[in-house]
């Protein structure tokens, strides 16, 4: 099976992209960069490749609002005259919006091109699947352009006020739900709306209150906030994701001597989880692995180390020394491919945290070199 994810780039199709890579390794995915829908001969060629298109790209906000409903619908035909060009017989799977029937340029842009989508799949005979989203939340959302949770949690790690206005009950649903729903679609061959439940429906004041209380608890005092559901455990990762790792780490313990020897405490936390330690040979190398859900702490307790990250997808590598003598600790984003090398003489002790207990038959732990 071939597919495409045209806005690949974006919040959505970055996470879809990335889940399809490394959990589907018999879906291959056909690179599509934006400019490919500039030139007419290459959009042909590039869709004529495909079993499957997930058609993301598009505008969310722009300085003239009216831009948003045209340039949204300059995409829509663009991407229907080829598959007409083209005579395309495979499936098409638009992400609509829940917001397709308030009238707003956003969503008009949405309702106009589920309807131009389905006359063109009738006409030429493709699957049309129209996935109505609800509010979608997640690590990497782009702070004031498509997701209030995004904006909260970049204002607030960045001391920035945030302001509620009405206080609505907003439906939400986490990034790697909305995923597994649009890979599963791949499966239906009868064109349909689609309309996807949402996580949680929640007040946007409730939101802003966890917020506050993970930057209290974790970015201030770097401690483990409770993250006693899904919900909360998913809110935390997408606010972790906004910290400024190069600047914000390594955080030092406090290391507490006297003429026994050293103390020192290591994590609080209000949450569930697994605490463990390795020791690690001089020049040798854990890790070259990352995680989708997970949360983990790594504390060098004795050696030194140099803790090499790099998110998936990109090449810039961040690098951090820690050194046992004064014990200090790294937090590990989600999507971010990281090692522990032992750069000193001497055996290293690494002590971890992560947020769960290891299941081998669901270890949330994929395999990418730094």
């Amino acid at each position: 099976m071939k597919i495409l994810i045209t806005g690949q780039e974006g919040f959505i199709g970055y996470h879809l992209y990335n889940t399809i890579k490394f959990n589907l390794p018999d879906i291959e995915i056909i690179n599509f960069q934006k400019k490919i829908f500039q030139t007419q001969n290459d959009l042909d060629k590039t869709l004529s490749r495909v079993d499957i298109i997930i058609h993301l790209a598009g505008v969310n906000r722009a300085q003239n609002e009216s831009d948003v409903l045209k340039k949204n619908l300059i995409i829509t035909d663009k991407l229907i005259n080829s598959l007409s060009r083209i005579n395309f017989s495979g499936k098409l799977i638009f992400a609509s919006s829940t917001q397709h029937s308030d009238n707003n340029p956003y969503g008009n842009s949405k309702k106009l091109s589920t309807e131009k989508f389905f006359k063109a799949s009738k006409k030429n005979n493709f699957t049309f699947i129209n996935l109505i989203i609800p509010n979608v939340f997640g690590p990497f959302c782009k702070p004031n352009y498509n997701s209030f949770v995004a904006t909260f949690c970049y204002n607030e790690i960045n001391g920035i006020p945030n302001n509620v206005e009405g206080n609505n009950q907003v439906s939400l649903i986490y990034i790697d739900n909305l995923v597994d729903i649009i890979i599963k679609k791949f499966q239906t061959d009868i064109s349909t709306d689609f309309l996807i439940k949402e996580d949680i429906k929640i007040k946007v004041e409730d939101v802003k209150k966890i917020i506050e209380d993970y930057n209290k608890k974790y970015f201030l005092d770097g401690n483990i906030p409770n993250l006693d559901s899904n919900f909360k455990m998913n809110l935390f990762t997408t606010f972790h994701s906004y910290i400024n790792s190069e600047k914000h780490f390594p955080k030092n313990h406090n290391l507490i001597s006297d003429n026994r020897g050293s103390f020192s405490e290591v994590i609080r936390f209000e949450s569930s989880g697994q605490v463990s330690y390795s020791l690690t040979k001089p020049k040798k190398t854990r890790g070259n692995h990352f995680h989708t859900r997970k949360i983990e702490r790594i504390t060098i307790i004795q050696g030194e180390a140099l803790i090499r990250t790099r998110k998936i997808g990109t090449n810039k590598i961040n690098t951090y020394k820690l050194n046992g003598k004064n014990p200090s600790y790294v937090d590990m984003k989600v999507w971010y491919t990281h090692s522990i090398e032992n750069i000193g003489s001497s055996t290293l002790i690494s002590m971890f945290w992560i947020n769960e207990f290891y299941d081998e038959n669901d270890s949330d732990t994929f395999f990418e070199k730094v």
